[in-house]
């Protein structure tokens, strides 16, 4: 009866949610940042990103696995050339593709060194604003991303 109890409760929590906790309880984050235009650097964490491949940055999709990704720029407009960034979703239908001005620097961190910092933004496609050190970075609200793009 245990048993079934403790199945029933692993099967509720979702694979991100699953992979999130692994990774917390390291007491480590592995993330990229991410320049974005007009924005605070973006703190995205690792395990949540798929693949990374070379895109033109004015495209509506991305190919990946012979599907058609639909794409989410935080790239320069100005900018020709990317990086798109495959991102997962919950479900394999919800996959899409953030488009980058280049290669996200990686970095890992101490949980204990990210600090919540004012989140004055109204944009709905930040989830809450950081602090690591002195610098400022935004974590991405990506239930609201994937409603923008469709998903």
């Amino acid at each position: 009866m245990a048993q079934d109890i403790k199945k029933s409760a692993i099967d509720k929590i979702s694979a991100q949610e699953l992979q999130h906790l692994i990774t917390v309880s390291t007491g480590f984050i592995d993330a990229y940042i991410i320049d974005c235009y007009k924005k605070a650097p973006m703190l995205l964490p690792q395990n949540i990103v798929l693949s990374a491949q070379d895109s033109p940055t004015h495209v509506k999709t991305v190919e990946w696995h012979e599907k058609k990704l639909p794409t989410f720029s935080v790239s320069d407009p100005r900018k020709t050339l990317g990086v798109a960034l495959v991102i997962e979703g919950e479900e394999a239908d919800e996959h899409f593709a953030l488009m980058c001005n280049e290669m996200p620097t990686s970095i890992r961190l101490r949980i204990s060194e990210v600090v919540d910092a004012e989140n004055n933004s109204t944009d709905k496609t930040i989830l809450q604003h950081v602090k690591i050190g002195e610098r400022i970075y935004h974590v991405p609200n990506l239930d609201q991303i994937q409603q923008e793009i469709g998903r």
